[in-house]
């Protein structure tokens, strides 16, 4: 073979490395872009995921209560454990039949806190008034 035609071999495989090198680069760099963007869902995810479990949290907190007045005994609950986290309320007997709930919830580092304006009568009991305070 002439040095003139092993030259141009040469050059040609010199070429077709630096083709496969960049398109290495390429493929890395996508699959980098690919991986950041699954990474950011995940941390989205586990964010809903954990604001659900608190919002259940004190719902069931405030459901624990409430059933508590309705049935006549309506008093504080301490802070137990509940569903993975903990879960709390307090009641307050605003008149005879007026009652204003706060519970609170914690879960993996955060919490949660909602009032409600309840109302026990020969209708039964219910909910008049209620908003999220915290969380």
């Amino acid at each position: 073979m002439s040095r003139r035609r092993h030259r141009r071999v040469e050059a040609a495989a010199g070429y077709a490395l630096l083709i496969a090198l960049f398109v290495v680069f390429l493929v890395s760099l996508a699959l980098s872009l690919l991986g950041q963007s699954l990474a950011l869902r995940l941390r989205v995810a586990r964010l809903e995921a954990r604001g659900t479990t608190l919002t259940a949290l004190c719902d069931a907190a405030l459901a624990e209560s409430l059933a508590a007045v309705a049935v006549g005994q309506a008093s504080d609950v301490l802070e137990h454990p509940f569903g993975g986290g903990a879960v709390g309320s307090k009641v307050e007997q605003l008149d005879p039949l007026h009652f204003r709930i706060t519970a609170s919830a914690r879960f993996d580092g955060r919490a949660r806190t909602a009032v409600a304006d309840v109302v026990r009568d020969a209708q039964g009991t219910r909910v008049v008034h209620w908003r999220r305070l915290s969380g």
